[in-house]
């Protein structure tokens, strides 16, 4: 209960505070004549004088008519044949149930009157006296039904104008008007002089003159001179009773005043307030719950509430009470509801306070609310800002479309301006949102196959608008997904051909392994039998090791995990030593190898064991696949940071076209696989490349086999 009471107490505390400072300045260190109030009550009250007493209007109408007066009185009635066919009209129907009755006289009054009336039209068209007669009895009813406006507020003028004096002179006429004594000490006094004289200014009595002549004659009327309210006791009744009820607000202001300081020291140093009181209350639980827009809404919404009942509340307080001004009740209702507004406010800023703690928070939840992520998504609109601008301009002509449709409805004269517009600017920029629709569907439907692995057609590409360019990217990605498709062909059947030729280069030296194995088995067999098993068996072990440790390698250093000893080798002297140690095998293939290279050293940093590795897997490549009795060209040069090595070989085999084959693992230049060899060699060959952070390229023309090796040289 305490916690309720408490924000009770703060509400109150704060409602007393709204109403002291919104009506304080109004009461405190004034008097009742320097109130509102009371201006307006002696501003009506001077205005009263000159009507009634000073400067009443006069009797007399202006008896002139001007030509535009007449043409203007025919313009307000309709034309001629209008007015002719009104009167045919209010007499149809008396003439018609007057010949249904058999009436003859009736009717034949009727059209009597008739004739009349419509001869009465003709001669107020053709006879501009008749019009201007009809002018001016019009302004004599206007003008008397103005002055009894002002004869029935006479009495409420009489009222108002009891205990006070003036003495008054016309600055035109010189006439002098006084009422009762002007006392040199008054209690109010307005002084008037030719500089700021009295005059009339209609605005606080209710009086229609219709005509400019006559509130002319209201307006030249200037006085100069005192008015007075002599004596506070000699105040009228209106006066008197906005004294005392002036009086009785300003001694209940000064004592809200006073019960504020004293309620804020009681609530804060004996009532303070304990947070945990609403935070371990269930609502507090599940607010929390809520998105930040309805945390925040919601203490918008009760704040502007409190504020309008708490400026409510001291309006109905502080009003002049009085016959049907206010009551006890209204006062009473006003309050309750502004107590309930406060507190629902100040229970949700103590748990903003809680719920938030610090700013930090209460940005990292605003920037995931659903209000920021709207925000976020409406910029994306702009990521490409001729697109974003082409939709707004779209967006503001259809709305501004829309909107002078609906105004032509009430104004049709705007179909002047609303059909070109509709025809240059709105027809057109519907036909360019439709066009732009029509594309986008046509992308979206091309999405949609591509995703579901239809290539399709490509799209077409018109213009060079943004959903153009997008049309270009999935075409793009149309050749991309093909070109995969086309790849993933081609692994899978290099993964055929892998396992297949792994298989069999493994299976040969095993099956000879198994099989020899098998006849030394036999005790029967000679020595020198069992000796030449046993070689055999030696190099199909050879052989199967040097194909595990090629795989190896070349798997190691494919996944990036063998490690590079760089030095600074003579490449010249490199090749020459790699084939120096092949020269029997040279020689064995009938090959005749040249060499072209610089006269002086031609030096990089390389791995030497594996670039060793290197120049032994290409040379033996091309001791095993070289036309016999061809020559061999081997020739280096070095360029501009980058060193390129070339071996060109006429080819025993037959090798296609596709020469990125020959870099799979386990690929032979003969598909027979009779030759020996792992099929590793370019593999591992290119691998050593990629490590250096160089590039292998192979090239075939005809029969001319071509390795090209480039290495960036940083000297």
């Amino acid at each position: 209960m305490k916690k309720w009471m408490w924000l009770a107490g703060l509400s109150l505390l704060l409602l007393c505070v709204w109403t002291v400072v919104e009506k304080g300045t109004d009461y405190f260190g004034k008097t009742y004549t320097d109130t509102e109030e009371f201006h307006y009550d002696f501003a009506r009250f001077t205005e009263g004088l000159l009507l009634f007493e000073l400067a009443p209007p006069t009797s007399t109408v202006d008896q002139s008519v001007a030509s535009w007066e007449i043409d203007q009185y025919r313009m307000d009635h309709n034309s001629l044949t209008d007015q002719i066919q009104a009167v045919r009209d209010q007499y149809a129907d008396a003439v018609s149930a007057a010949e249904e009755e058999g009436d003859s006289s009736l009717v034949k009054e009727l059209e009597e009157q008739r004739a009349e009336d419509i001869s009465a039209v003709r001669e107020s068209f053709s006879d501009n006296e008749a019009v201007k007669k009809a002018i001016i009895e019009q302004r004599e009813a206007d003008y008397a039904e103005a002055l009894q406006q002002l004869a029935a507020q006479q009495g409420q003028f009489e009222g108002q104008a009891s205990g006070y004096a003036y003495q008054l002179r016309d600055l035109d006429t010189g006439e002098v008007f006084t009422k009762g004594t002007i006392s040199d000490e008054p209690f109010f006094e307005q002084v008037y002089s030719a500089q700021e004289p009295l005059y009339f200014s209609n605005g606080y009595w209710s009086f229609d003159f219709p005509y400019d002549d006559t509130n002319s004659t209201l307006a030249d009327n200037r006085f100069s001179g005192v008015i007075q309210i002599p004596e506070k006791g000699l105040a009228g009744a209106a006066v008197l009773s906005g004294i005392n009820q002036f009086h009785l607000l300003k001694f209940f202001l000064y004592f809200l005043l006073a019960a504020t300081v004293g309620s804020a020291w009681w609530l804060f140093k004996k009532r303070p307030i304990r947070t945990a009181w609403y935070t371990e209350l269930t609502s507090y639980h599940k607010w929390r719950k809520l998105a930040v827009e309805w945390k925040l809404s919601g203490f918008a919404v009760s704040a502007v509430l409190s504020l309008v009942a708490a400026d409510y509340f001291a309006r109905v307080l502080t009003r002049p009470w009085g016959a049907g001004n206010g009551s006890f009740m209204e006062v009473f209702i006003s309050l309750a509801f502004t107590v309930l507004f406060l507190s629902l406010t100040i229970l949700q800023a103590i748990w903003l306070w809680q719920h938030f703690g610090r700013w930090s928070r209460f940005k990292e939840e605003l920037q995931h609310s659903f209000t920021a992520s709207q925000i976020y998504s409406a910029k994306d609109a702009f990521l490409n800002r001729t697109l974003g601008f082409q939709m707004s301009w779209v967006l503001a002509v259809m709305f501004l479309w829309g909107a002078g449709t609906a105004l032509m409805v009430f104004q049709p004269v705007l179909a002047i301006v609303w059909l070109p517009a509709t025809l240059l600017i709105g027809l057109p920029s519907l036909l360019f949102l439709m066009t732009r629709f029509g594309y986008l569907n046509r992308l979206l439907q091309g999405t949609e196959q591509l995703a579901a692995g239809s290539l399709g057609a490509e799209l077409k590409v018109k213009g060079k608008s943004p959903l153009s360019r997008h049309a270009e990217h999935l075409n793009v990605l149309r050749e991309g997904y093909k070109s995969s498709v086309s790849e993933r062909a081609k692994s899978e059947r290099l993964k055929t051909e892998l396992i297949t030729n792994v298989s069999h280069d493994l299976r040969t030296p095993l099956t000879s392994i198994i099989t020899y194995t098998d006849l030394l088995k036999n005790e029967d067999l000679a020595d020198e039998e069992r000796r030449k098993y046993v070689d055999i068996l030696d190099r199909k072990s050879e052989r199967l090791k040097v194909l595990i440790e090629d795989l190896f390698e070349v798997s190691k250093m494919a996944s990036g995990n063998a490690e590079l000893t760089k030095q600074r080798l003579d490449m010249k002297q490199l090749v020459t030593q790699a084939l120096a140690e092949h020269e029997e095998a040279v020689v064995e293939a009938e090959l005749d190898v040249r060499i072209t290279a610089p006269d002086h050293p031609v030096y990089a940093s390389v791995d030497g064991q594996k670039w060793w590795r290197l120049l032994d897997n290409l040379i033996l490549n091309a001791t095993k696949y070289s036309l016999p009795g061809s020559r061999v060209y081997i020739g280096l040069t070095q360029g501009a940071g980058e060193l390129a090595m070339t071996m060109k070989n006429v080819t025993r085999y037959e090798l296609g076209d596709n020469t990125e084959e020959l870099l799979e693992r386990f690929k032979r230049g003969d598909t027979a696989r009779k030759t020996q060899g792992s099929g590793l060699g370019l593999a591992i060959a290119q691998s050593i490349v990629d490590l250096h952070g160089g590039q292998m390229k192979l090239e075939v023309d005809g029969d001319l086999f071509k390795v090209t090796v480039l290495l960036p040289n940083h000297q």
